[in-house]
């Protein structure tokens, strides 16, 4: 290389490497006057504790300092700047980074950083005359403070692109307040500080360790990816570190998205820093996505290193009912089968869209668990637990630990899970029923969900677990299978109250289907209100105006729909307000004492008054000398009894539907049961405040004398107002009837005709003894005092005894005996014509002898 070459090329190196300072100023001297360099309105800057300090008349002006600078292409520009009050539109800073005036009152061209608007903002201008633009926009509120010290670093590089930072609060670090590329202006003469202020302002801006520096720090780091957003379906924003070269992202295979393809463009934003990519099909709520990114580069030239981003897109939908569910629960983990020795419910999103639980909330009642931000995807189960008991399950399937998981009851309970915004979307009820299995309500398997799709199902779609480690959270339940809703719902429980009438129903209802239109009242009343008693949804309220004492109601339900939107069969509902019961209010009906094999034994109560009676608290149980022992409740809620209603008590209503098939399950109710002896024992009736209200001595012996095998045979009560213990008011079900008549009528049931004073009726005169048809008849009497003494006789038109039906049996005014059709030797009378004897006398010497006429005959 020749001389003059190399002279030439060492030239060039110290020029494009150095770094040479058009001027440091620090002010540390104490005195103005010491820096001649500067001109404008010097009388308004003093030099205070080794700052430049605006000490200006107290008047609403601008101050302003320049001094010569005429570098603007590869510069640093960095200075300390302070203001003691909280800055505005009327209280502002400009430096003035180029101008080519000295006068920076006058119209000027040139660049400068103003500190202060209404925004609060740091931000760079470019002004051209009289007419200034922003060209760097900074953060907002950045100078929202009472007093304000920072620092302010500018770059400016070879290719007029600019870079405006600052560090608030000296915290010693810079915080990029943007960057663009601007190169309107391309000389400056000076450098500037400028003061705008009001009168309380005058003596409170500060400038000091004012550095303008001719040549940049070369920038070898490469832009490496600061964060990701996505803008929407088809957008994604990638932030980067500093200002990218737009040239570097024309190229959109330097953007990929694993299993997904590229971007149709990807477009350098006003910032400089945000690429955004643009893509021709939509991303999927709810996935993430893994993007590639390589060959960008920074306005340097420096290229990243390639780097690989995940970003979730996620899209909130409205949430609705049931789009959330319970799936399985785990109430009691001990024993041990397969499972962690940690309770558990399953959830599961059976909507079509992703949902964040985020604030959703898991409650028993008592406590509540708050859920964390988590994505739950359609299809997807979690398990929820303690976050004590989260890693146990982590192996099983995704978990989510909640800090204050609800403790379950091993025997059941309701719970709850609600959105942020309290918005109820599924509740159970659990009982150790829902198990369907003695032994594994013991403990140790969970109990599953059969039909995700039925999620209104409740205890009929519940059933314990068949898996063998005792459950399956986290996945597909073992019990998983289509097992649709197609019941309309049924009403339980009705109970009228003095202005608020309860009705409970078999399952859960609709929220949207209930309204005032569903229910009418005849004769007419006002209904006022229709409402949920609470979040089970199974229970529905109605506040009415005050019902009238002595009054029956019709209410009319319609139109109410379960969950599963299966339409209510119109019901209609006597009642009247509750009054209280007197003895034989309500009598023992009918007793099954001897049921057959494999059946149980069930009592029959008959509201044979024209009260509505709730029995609420109401004991049955046996009778021992003179006492009520062995009592078990029937009802520890309210429980409406009708006049002329039915109520069946059993300790299993099953078996005795399956029995009596004709027998009505809504009059059918479980409970615990007194020992009723097959041979002869007793049963009681008490209310709720312990009064007996019927007592019944039953033997074996008054079944009929032609019934031959007395098991799964009931006795019936003849007359509803005849006496309790009378043994001709009690015989044998009809087997028409097939034996039992639980829940309606008896099949053996008749009243005592009203007959005149004196006078004896034969009912009915012709009848079938031993074939169910009629098969016994009425002896009835009705006299105008108690006391006669009796003795019944049936003879046969040879005047032959044939049965003794009483034997100076003292009676009441009025009653009955009862004649089967049997012979004093247990045979049955033949088919013809017989004579009833019926004598009367008292001990005054009074006799009266009635004989009648009855008719045994044949139905075939």
């Amino acid at each position: 290389m020749r001389r003059k070459e190399i002279i030439a090329f060492i030239t060039f190196f110290v020029l494009a490497n150095s770094c040479y300072s058009q001027f440091i100023e620090d002010f540390s001297d104490g005195d103005f006057t010491s820096h001649p360099s500067w001109s404008g309105d010097i009388s308004r800057f003093i030099v205070n504790t080794g700052k430049l300090k605006l000490q200006a008349p107290a008047a609403s002006e601008t101050a302003f300092l320049s001094t010569s600078s005429k570098v603007i292409h590869a510069t640093t520009w960095e200075f300390y700047l302070q203001m003691d009050f909280n800055p505005s539109s009327t209280n502002f800073s400009k430096i003035y980074l180029t101008s080519d005036q000295a006068n920076l009152n006058a119209g000027l061209n040139g660049y400068f950083v103003k500190a202060g608007n209404t925004a609060d903002e740091i931000s760079l201008y470019r002004q051209n005359g009289t007419i200034e633009t922003k060209i760097i926009d900074g953060l907002d509120g950045r100078l929202d403070l009472p007093l304000v010290k920072m620092k302010i670093k500018v770059l400016r590089n070879a290719v007029a692109g600019w870079q405006l930072f600052s560090d608030v609060g000296l915290s010693g670090k810079y915080i990029l307040e943007g960057a663009v590329v601007d190169n309107d202006i391309t000389a400056s003469s000076f450098f500037g500080v400028h003061c705008s202020y009001t009168s309380t302002r005058s003596d409170k801006f500060w400038f000091d360790d004012l550095s303008v520096t001719n040549t940049l720090v070369t920038d070898t780091e490469p832009p490496v990816i600061e964060g990701i957003a996505t803008v929407s379906q088809q957008q994604v924003n990638i932030l980067f570190s500093e200002p990218i070269d737009p040239s570097s992202t024309q190229n959109t295979s330097n953007f990929s998205v694993v299993n997904f393809g590229r971007p149709t463009t990807a477009v350098v934003q006003s910032d400089q820093r945000t690429v955004q990519l643009n893509f021709p099909a939509s991303l999927i709520n709810g996935n993430t996505y893994s993007i590639q990114v390589s060959g960008v580069k920074d306005i340097a030239g420096n290229t990243m290193t390639p780097a690989s981003v995940n970003i979730l897109f996620f899209k909130e939908a409205t949430v609705k009912i049931k789009d959330i569910i319970f799936t399985e629960v785990f109430p009691d983990p001990s024993p041990q089968i397969g499972l962690p020795n940690a309770e558990f419910v399953e959830i599961y999103n059976r909507s079509l869209n992703p949902i964040n639980l985020s604030g959703w909330k898991l409650s028993d009642g008592s406590s509540t668990g708050i859920f964390p931000s988590q994505i739950i995807l359609p299809g997807e189960y979690w398990i929820v637990t303690a976050s004590a008991s989260a890693n146990l399950y982590t192996i099983f399937g995704k978990t989510i630990g909640l800090s204050n998981f609800p403790t379950l009851n091993n025997g059941g309970e309701s719970i709850t899970i609600k959105n942020g915004a309290n918005q109820l979307l599924d509740s159970i009820n659990y009982t150790l029923e829902w198990y369907r299995d003695v032994d594994k309500q013991e403990g140790g398997w969970t109990v599953e969900l059969i039909d995700p799709n039925n999620p209104c199902g409740e205890q009929d779609n519940w059933t314990s677990s068949e898996n063998p480690k005792g459950g399956t959270p986290g996945k597909q339940n073992s019990v998983f299978a289509n097992k649709p809703d197609l019941t309309s719902p049924t009403i339980l429980s009705f109970f009228p109250d003095q202005a608020r009438l309860t009705i409970e129903f078999d399952e859960k209802l609709d929220q949207a289907s209930l309204g005032l239109a569903n229910f009418s009242m005849h004769p007419a009343g006002k209904i006022l209100r229709a409402f949920f008693k609470d979040i089970s949804l199974r229970t529905i309220q109605l506040d009415v105006q005050s019902l009238m004492p002595h009054q029956t109601y019709i209410l009319e339900i319609k139109d109410i729909r379960d969950c599963s939107s299966n339409v209510i069969t119109p019901a209609y509902f006597n009642f009247g307000l509750v009054e209280n019961a007197d003895s034989l209010d309500v009598v023992v009906n009918e007793i099954l004492f001897n049921p057959r094999s494999g059946g149980v034994d069930f009592v029959e109560v008959h509201n044979a008054s024209q009260k509505f009676i709730n029995l609420k608290n109401w004991k049955m149980g046996n009778y021992e000398n003179g006492l009520p022992v062995n009592t078990t409740v029937f009802f520890s809620k309210n429980q409406l009894l009708a006049p002329k209603g039915f109520a069946v008590f059993t300790t299993n209503p099953g078996i005795v539907k399956s029995q009596y098939p004709q027998s009505l399950s809504q009059y059918l109710f479980k409970t615990t049961m007194p020992e009723f002896q097959d041979d002869q024992s007793s049963v009681v009736i008490l209310n709720g405040d312990g009064k007996m209200i019927d007592e019944l001595n039953y033997s074996r012996n008054w079944h009929s004398e032609f019934v031959k095998n007395d098991e799964g045979v009931s006795l019936e009560r003849i007359a509803v107002h005849g006496t309790t213990n009378d043994p001709g008011n009690w015989t044998s079900a009809s087997s028409t009837a097939g034996f039992a008549t639980p829940g309606f009528i008896n099949s053996q049931s008749r009243e005592i005709n009203e007959l005149n004073v004196g006078e004896i009726a034969i009912v009915p005169e012709i009848f079938s003894p031993g074939e169910d048809l009629n098969d016994f008849v009425q002896i009835q009497y009705h006299f105008d005092q108690g006391g006669w003494i009796a003795n019944v006789k049936v003879f046969d038109h040879q005047e032959h005894l044939l049965k003794t039906i009483a034997n100076n049996e003292i009676l009441g005014p009025e009653g009955f005996f009862r004649w089967d059709g049997d012979r004093d030797n247990g045979t049955k009378a033949r088919m013809g014509y017989y004579a009833i004897w019926f004598e009367v006398f008292n001990t005054s010497g009074t006799v009266k002898v009635f004989r009648k006429r009855v008719i045994v005959s044949s139905r075939y």
